[in-house]
């Protein structure tokens, strides 16, 4: 029997992924657009703004929706959350204070309410999940394999408060951490700080990281890399980019190879524990 798959789409390139890989799979689907795009085609394409989070509500309901997935950037006022939280009623009060893991845990909540199955994007397309060891670029250094070890730790540690997925380390220190404004305002503020020379410029190599929030479900917002990642990672002077095994989605994964192979930059993946 075919599914019913609400897809909830935000920014960038894994929300046409998943659209694509339910069509493959033969399941009905809606796009519920939160972030004004129309490239993305379903059965039925709704926008909806994230400030009307009454309507996606509605929308997900009048489907009906039977799965549930969430694909793509978001970015989230604190007015915005607020919205959230008086949307989804009893369910909402569990993120009013939570940040990222406790709208996820609102989600779960909500879901379970109205018997909607919430499905992650490596169950719709496992093929984007990175592998354990050497990914893409050059071998990895076995000299910068401690340093490699210790800023996958330090993006663990990041995420352990909910702060963000992503940290940038110098040799073995770390010396900036992903926020809400998410991965490429990190790698702008790499950018900057080796330009005026406060990072990059002691020969130790700079590491950027990439780990699941140790709390977070699988069903939402998973480490992801893309080729404009290793880009911008090149122009920041990055040499080695570590993904968390099996947790982390690789966007175009051909491309990022090619563009790691001409920047001489090293993807490496990790295992927890």
């Amino acid at each position: 029997m075919s599914r019913r798959l609400t897809l909830i789409a935000g920014s960038g390139a894994l929300a046409p992924l998943m659209a694509d890989a339910a069509r493959r799979n033969g399941d009905t689907l809606q796009v519920i657009d939160l972030v004004g795009r129309n490239d993305i085609e379903g059965d039925r394409v709704e926008h909806v703004s994230l400030a009307n989070a009454s309507r996606l509500i509605a929308a997900v309901r009048e489907f009906p929706t039977t799965h549930l997935i969430l694909a793509g950037a978001v970015h989230i006022s604190d007015a915005e959350r607020e919205g959230i939280v008086r949307a989804f009623g009893p369910a909402g009060q569990v993120a009013r204070i939570a940040g990222d893991v406790g709208l996820a845990g609102m989600i779960q909540l909500a879901a379970k309410m109205n018997r909607v199955k919430l499905i992650g994007a490596d169950e719709l397309a496992p093929d984007l999940l990175a592998e354990e060891g050497h990914i893409a670029g050059p071998p990895l250094d076995p000299a910068l394999a401690d340093s490699a070890r210790t800023a996958f730790a330090a993006a663990r540690a990041i995420g352990a408060i909910d702060l963000g997925q992503t940290v940038l380390v110098s040799g073995n220190r770390p010396v900036a951490a992903e926020d809400a404004g998410g991965t490429d305002a990190l790698l702008k503020r790499a950018i900057e700080l080796k330009a005026a020379g406060l990072i990059g410029n002691s020969g130790m190599p700079l590491i950027l990281a990439k780990a699941r929030k140790p709390r977070q479900p699988r069903f939402v917002d998973l480490p992801t890399i893309g080729v404009q990642t290793v880009t911008n990672a090149a122009a920041a002077g990055i040499s080695v980019i570590v993904v968390e095994a099996r947790a982390t989605l690789l966007l175009d994964r051909p491309a990022i190879g090619r563009e790691a192979a001409t920047h001489k930059v090293t993807i490496v993946g990790l295992r927890h524990g």
